[in-house]
């Protein structure tokens, strides 16, 4: 009896250590990664580090100041910026580039020309969608 008691307390123990080993770990899905926002304006966080962010900008004006859901590491990431004129518009060519950037916010610039060659600035009809990819640890 007193050997099997203590078979029973080790398979017990070996149950627990084996059930406790995943609780910290990322499944291969990344299903437990706790740190996500799916919303509009998200963000992703991977377990080993690399973080990925997005969002759309309705601010009127050339230049826009756009804050990141969270926050980077460093001011090392890359970052795509996309502009959709509205509809109806009579622009021949939309484009932004981004000015500068912080762990926290980056500046993006857009322009469009008109058919007829004229130069102008966004509106508020115009939206920019943005990507950044960088690190959070």
């Amino acid at each position: 009896m007193k050997d099997f008691s203590r078979k029973v307390v080790m398979f017990l123990i070996v149950v627990f250590a084996q059930s406790s080993l995943r609780t910290n770990a990322a499944l291969k899905d990344f299903s437990n990664v706790s740190t996500k926002s799916l919303s509009q304006n998200g963000y992703y966080k991977l377990p080993d580090g690399l973080m990925i962010q997005w969002g759309l900008s309705e601010v009127a004006g050339s230049s826009r100041t756009i804050y990141l859901p969270v926050s980077f590491y460093d001011t090392y990431y890359s970052l795509v910026t996309n502009v959709t004129k509205s509809q109806g518009a009579t622009m021949s060519v939309v484009s932004s580039s981004i000015l500068f950037t912080t762990k926290s916010n980056f500046v993006v610039n857009g322009t469009y020309q008109y058919e007829n060659g004229d130069y102008g600035y966004l509106q508020s009809t115009e939206k920019i969608y943005w990507l950044a990819i960088g690190r959070w640890k």
